[in-house]
């Protein structure tokens, strides 16, 4: 299913990056957005108060020109961005050829319930029977985020990259004015 985006009349500069092979073209953000509508698992890496890294696997979804995820008020994410909302989601393959990307941005605690409201059918629409069916992994979460019972997070990027390895390798960088 896809996830429904709100095109940006202000699409990120696009560039290429050092470590691509020479003559290697960037991988259009289009390309990338399409990839990161349709990945179901992300790592956040989020800091501390201390200023010790804190990463931790999750469902997130690229949606209405920003990367959304969940958590309980309680979870460690939710006390690290609080602090400080500076925050990374990654996601790609395990395996060496493949693309990998990174998102960085600043996270902010979203309670505008037309917004909890579209970003939790973004939710459902991406994960499907998981989040909707009885037997789900993550039965209900939709209905927590439409509550407020789970906080949801916006993740403003700031610069994303595309990670593209096999016979000819790109690192395209993504940076938003």
């Amino acid at each position: 299913m896809t996830t429904p985006t709100a095109h940006d009349s202000a699409a990120p500069q696009t560039s290429v990056g050092p470590f691509s092979t020479p003559g290697a073209g960037p991988t259009p953000w289009e390309v990338t957005e399409w990839a990161l509508q349709r990945i179901q698992k992300f790592q956040l890496c989020t800091v501390r108060r201390d200023g010790r890294p804190h990463v931790t696997p999750l469902l997130a979804i690229w949606a209405l020109d920003a990367m959304w995820f969940t958590t309980g008020e309680n979870e460690q994410k939710a006390k690290n961005v609080s602090a400080n909302p500076h925050c990374a989601l990654t996601a790609g393959t395990a395996t060496l050829t493949g693309n990998d990307y990174v998102i960085e941005g600043t996270a902010s605690l979203v309670t505008d319930q037309a917004t909890r409201e579209a970003v939790a059918t973004a939710f459902e629409q991406a994960y499907g029977w998981q989040l909707t069916r009885e037997d789900g992994t993550w039965h209900q979460l939709g209905n927590a985020v439409r509550t407020g019972s789970a906080q949801l997070y916006r993740v403003q990027p700031d610069k994303a990259f595309a990670f593209s390895t096999g016979s000819e390798s790109s690192q395209t960088r993504y940076r938003w004015s």
